[in-house]
C-alpha cells in the first residue's frame, strides 16, 4: 500500500478556492475532477458522522447499563462537562497497600478457579480461619 505524503501547505479556504480556479483556468485540473473530489469528500464526512452518531448510541445504551439512575453516561473514565464536551478524569491513586490486597483476592480467585465446589468450600474455610495466604498455599496443594 503507497504512503500517502503529509502536506505541509496550509491554505486558507479562500486560498484553496484561488488555487483551484487557477488549476482549472491553465487546464490542468478540470472542473468534473474537483465536483467528484468534492463528492467523495462529503461521502466520507457522511460515512464518519454515521458512525460517530453509531458509536455514540452504543456507548449511551451501554452508559445507561452500566450506570444505572445516573443522568450522563460515565465509561473508562470520561465525563462530559456541561457545553458537551468530553473530559478525562484522573485514575485515582491508591496506596501498595490496597495494591497489594487486590493482587493477593486476584491470586486467591486464580487459586480457586480450577477446584470442585466441596474442594472450595474447604478453602474458604481455611481463609476464613488462617488467611488468604494459607488459602492460596492450601488451594494450590489440593489442585495438584
Amino acid at each position: 500500500m503507497a504512503r500517502r505524503r503529509r502536506s505541509s501547505l496550509a491554505l486558507s479556504g479562500e486560498q484553496a478556492r484561488q488555487a483551484l480556479a487557477v488549476l482549472i483556468q491553465e487546464g490542468k485540473l478540470a472542473v468534473a475532477d474537483v465536483r467528484k473530489a468534492l463528492g467523495r469528500r462529503d461521502r466520507l464526512v457522511r460515512a464518519l458522522r454515521a458512525s460517530l452518531t453509531a458509536l455514540g448510541e452504543d456507548v449511551g445504551k451501554l452508559g445507561r447499563k452500566a450506570v444505572k439512575g445516573a443522568s450522563l453516561p460515565v465509561l473508562a473514565g470520561i465525563a462530559r462537562t456541561a457545553g458537551g464536551r468530553a473530559v478525562r478524569r484522573a485514575k485515582p491513586k491508591i496506596s501498595t497497600a490496597v495494591r497489594k490486597m487486590y493482587q493477593q483476592q486476584g491470586r486467591y480467585m486464580a487459586a480457586l478457579r480450577p477446584l470442585t465446589k466441596p474442594a472450595r468450600a474447604k478453602i474458604k474455610a481455611i481463609r476464613a480461619k488462617s488467611g488468604v495466604r494459607a488459602a492460596i498455599a492450601a488451594a494450590k496443594r489440593s489442585a495438584r
